[in-house]
């Protein structure tokens, strides 16, 4: 049985992690932005069947604060190229959303998503969202199994140690 990197006739499948890394002021953001954005359009036009977009904040490591938005641009401007989340940064936003907003845009992008979750490992970006470092392993765990709980029922309930909510239908 094949598994999913041969399943297209034993043909290994080939994708690039985008990073929109900011070589500091003397190139503008703007610029940043044009080239990658560039590269992902040569690579939907040339056959590579995977981008993953990279998530950071606050550094010029990489300057793209959510996944989400710039998938949905990649969405609106290519036609065959998968686009992978590397990663939803999910110990920083509420399950609930991440849910909501990975599901639209793999509707918009006609189902082209491939959804990757990471808790983050910038100390900088925990204190600025306020969660603390060490109880991001266990609130990273709780929001992805929410997330997947939320897209495999119509409605869901949590009473976890991060999360709490009765019988929300999680839409679209």
């Amino acid at each position: 049985m094949p598994n999913d990197a041969t399943a297209d006739n034993g043909r290994m499948k080939f994708g690039v992690l985008q990073f929109f890394s900011w070589p500091g002021r003397r190139v503008p953001l703007p610029t940043v932005y044009e080239r990658a954005l560039n590269r992902i359009d040569i690579m939907d036009e040339t056959g590579y069947d995977c981008v993953w977009l990279a998530e950071h904040h606050f550094s010029t490591y990489s300057v793209c604060p959510s996944v989400h938005l710039m998938g949905m641009h990649v969405a609106g401007r290519t036609k065959n190229l998968r686009i992978g989340t590397a990663v939803t940064l999910a110990s920083f936003y509420h399950p609930l959303r991440i849910a909501e907003e990975v599901a639209l845009l793999d509707i918009l992008s006609g189902g082209r998503v491939n959804w990757g979750a990471g808790r983050g490992f910038d100390r900088t970006e925990f204190r600025a969202f306020g969660v603390e470092f060490e109880e991001s392993y266990p609130r990273f765990r709780e929001s992805v199994q929410v997330v997947l709980e939320a897209w495999r029922q119509e409605r869901i309930t949590w009473h976890g140690d991060y999360y709490d909510f009765d019988e929300i239908e999680v839409l679209p």
